[in-house]
């Protein structure tokens, strides 16, 4: 059985052994991993979104935030005014059964969780504007502990998510693709190689 948490909720996107999106260039307007727009940290943003992304993106579990969600949907399409500001989920992986490796009990030990090569191994994670990559190290990993009947996606309580901040974009049609690479020995185990997850969004700004 896949985990859902981290798997099921890319099948339309997942790439085994993959071929990997490639862009020149650093930068976009992704901001630093330590930015908190309207105090919204990259811990509160996992908070907010821990119960919408366990549910498979239940529009009944859409997050109230000042930010405009990119998010796995029919069309992967979204509309918006100038200035609207943007949190952009590149993965996120939970405690729900089946378990993926060893899960983090201690805050310090998500990274070399995600990031390790005896756990998930995840490499060269991007968010790509227009064609422009910011790559999204240890530092963009928020998690949250949610309490009650737990997640949506089997009842586990903690849940790590990457990601990032975007500043608004300019009036006009834009693509932002996101890409989380893993190839570590617990993906090895379970696909027999490590796999890619890739989806691209447009998005329309208007006047």
């Amino acid at each position: 059985m896949m985990k859902r948490s981290l798997l099921v909720l890319a099948v339309s996107i997942l790439v085994a052994g993959g071929t990997r999106l490639t862009a020149g260039g650093d930068g976009g307007p992704v901001l630093p991993a330590s930015a908190t727009p309207s105090d919204f940290s990259l811990d509160d943003m996992a908070a907010e979104l821990a119960l919408f992304s366990s549910s498979g993106n239940d529009l009944a579990h859409y997050p109230d935030t000042p930010f405009q969600i990119l998010y796995i949907s029919d069309t992967n399409t979204f509309t918006v005014p100038a200035g609207t500001r943007f949190f952009v989920p590149v993965f996120f992986v939970d405690d729900s059964p089946p378990i993926l490796g060893t899960f983090p009990d201690d805050v310090d030990d998500i990274a070399a969780y995600v990031f390790g090569a005896d756990q998930l191994g995840g490499y060269d994670m991007q968010i790509v504007v227009d064609g422009e990559a910011t790559t999204l190290g240890p530092a963009y990993l928020g998690s949250t502990h949610v309490g009650g009947a737990g997640l949506l996606d089997g009842g586990g309580h903690n849940f790590i998510q990457l990601g990032g901040f975007l500043t608004p974009l300019t009036p006009g049609k834009h693509t932002v693709t996101i890409i989380a690479n893993f190839d570590g020995a617990v993906i090895n185990e379970l696909f027999g190689q490590g796999i890619t997850l890739e989806a691209t969004y447009t998005v329309n700004v208007t006047k």
